[in-house]
C-alpha cells in the first residue's frame, strides 16, 4: 500500500523517528551523541522549530517537534541529518549515507495525547533494556522535563509549562504524569502511527485534520480528495 503524504500542520507537534541504515549503530560514542545534539541545536536556530522531547539511542533518535510549517520541518531534518552525516563519515573514515531513507513521523493530537508521546520517547532506553530507570539515561530530555535541569535544546510546550509556576513545580507535575505510564495499546498505536505516517490522536482529531487538508489521516483502501488550497503545502 502506498505511503501517506507527510502530514504537517503549522504549530502542531510532530513525532519524528530517524534511524541508521539497516539499523546500524550511528551514535556509538558519547562524542557522537554530543555532536548530534549540536546539530539539533544548529537546526533549531536555523528553522525556528521547537523541540519538546528527545532521546538519542545507538541506532536511531526520537524527537517531539513543533514546526512553523512543513518546509521548516524539512529544513530542520535536512540540516541536522546532513551535518551529522558529514561528521560521522569523517570520524569513521567512510562515505555515503548513514540514514535509512525517509524519516518517520506522525502528527500528534496535543490536547489529549501529548504526554503519551513524552513518555514513549523518554522511556525508549528503559524499554530497550539499556538502563533500569529513565533518570539513569543521560541522552534524553528527561533531565529537563522530569528533573528540572535546564536543557538548551528544549522549548517547553504550553501544556508542559502549565504544570507549574517554576521549573521545580513543572518537573514534579511531569513526574506524576510520567509515572502513569503508557498502556501497551498506546505504545503499539504510537509505533504504528509513526511508521505509517498517520495522525496519532482521537477520532475527532483525525476528522478535524482530514477535513483541514482534504487527505486521509490513516491508511485506508481509498485515498482522499485533493488538498485544500490553504494547506496545500503542509502535507506531502
Amino acid at each position: 500500500m502506498a505511503r501517506l503524504p507527510r502530514i504537517v500542520i503549522p504549530n502542531q507537534p510532530v513525532h519524528i523517528m530517524h534511524r541508521g541504515n539497516n539499523h546500524q549503530d550511528i551514535f556509538i560514542t558519547d562524542d557522537d551523541k554530543l555532536r548530534v545534539k549540536e546539530d539539533i541545536s544548529v537546526a533549531i536556530e536555523k528553522t525556528g522549530c521547537r523541540v519538546h522531547a528527545y532521546t538519542i539511542m545507538t541506532n536511531h533518535l526520537h524527537l517531539l517537534i513543533t514546526p512553523k510549517s512543513k518546509e521548516a520541518l524539512s529544513a530542520f531534518m535536512q540540516a541536522m541529518a546532513n551535518r551529522y552525516v558529514r561528521y560521522f563519515n569523517q570520524a569513521y573514515n567512510r562515505t555515503g549515507s548513514i540514514w535509512e531513507g525517509r524519516y518517520k513521523s506522525c502528527l500528534v493530537d496535543s490536547e489529549h495525547y501529548l504526554f503519551s508521546l513524552y513518555r514513549y520517547i523518554e522511556m525508549n532506553p528503559v524499554r530497550a533494556n539499556m538502563v533500569k530507570a529513565v533518570d539513569d539515561y543521560d541522552w534524553s530530555s528527561y533531565g529537563h522535563n522530569g528533573q528540572g535541569r535546564q536543557d538548551p535544546l528544549i522549548t517547553e510546550h504550553a501544556l508542559y509549562s502549565a504544570l507549574g509556576a517554576n521549573a521545580e513545580e513543572r518537573a514534579r507535575g511531569y513526574q506524576t504524569l510520567f509515572m502513569q505510564g503508557n498502556t501497551e495499546h498506546e505504545e503499539v498505536a504510537i509505533d504504528q502511527a509513526t511508521m505509517r505516517g498517520e495522525v496519532y490522536g482521537s477520532d475527532a482529531f483525525h476528522e478535524k485534520i482530514s477535513k483541514l487538508i482534504s487527505l486521509p489521516t490513516k491508511r485506508a483502501r481509498h485515498g482522499g480528495d485533493r488538498k485544500s488550497s490553504q494547506y496545500k503545502n503542509q502535507a506531502g
